[in-house]
């Protein structure tokens, strides 16, 4: 890789874009990397080596990228997966934002948020531990979302955060299961998550 496409890969997480691949390369050039699959697309418009991982902070700036303003943070299961207590594996990146996603991969929610609900984490913006807890246990099936909220607490949340979160969101789809679920939640639950989570990161496949 030339050296200047080198800098902006290496200041975004290993993505870059065709408009930065275009100060070096031409578009033949670009064509025939993909065509060999050295090269990679993430999300429209953004690309990264194939060598390289897809892991989640990746596809949240290849996200940021691709969507341009006003994108806005990680939510749900990619947050999660910051956060580290994701049980899924379906490598959907999910995100705050205002535009329509032009990927199946890649789906944008327009929540209301409040900025004291988002944090840095991994380089990342994303939603807080608790409000991604929370929308988890509200859209995801009970099994899994129980499992989420098994490892969040694991990981430090406390029940008390969860239902302080979860009083805010009062007629959103899936609060009841929320509410339920939170009750049933268990830090020291052994089984479907920390198996889950495990087998995850096994097998997790590289492509986005």
């Amino acid at each position: 890789m030339r050296s200047e496409l080198e800098q902006f890969r290496d200041k975004q997480f290993g993505v870059f874009t065709a408009e930065q691949v275009r100060l070096e390369y031409t578009r033949a050039e670009l064509r025939a990397r993909l065509d060999r699959q050295e090269w990679v697309r993430v999300f429209q418009g953004v690309y990264r080596e194939a060598t390289t991982p897809s892991t989640p902070a990746l596809r949240v700036e290849a996200a940021r990228l691709s969507m341009g303003p006003p994108f806005l943070a990680a939510s749900y299961d990619t947050a999660a997966e910051l956060h580290g207590f994701s049980v899924l594996d379906d490598q959907l990146t999910h995100v705050l934002g205002g535009q329509v996603s032009r990927s199946r991969r890649l789906i944008v929610h327009r929540d209301r948020i409040d900025p004291a609900e988002l944090e840095l984490i991994q380089g990342s913006v994303a939603t807080n531990a608790a409000r991604t807890a929370v929308d988890v246990a509200r859209t995801a099936n009970r099994m899994d979302a129980l499992a989420t909220l098994d490892l969040a607490l694991r990981l430090g949340l406390s029940r008390a955060e969860l239902a302080v979160e979860v009083a805010k969101h009062a007629g959103r789809r899936g609060r009841r299961q929320a509410v339920e679920l939170i009750e049933l939640a268990d830090r020291r639950a052994e089984s479907h998550g920390v198996a889950h989570q495990t087998a995850m990161h096994r097998r997790r496949p590289a492509a986005p």
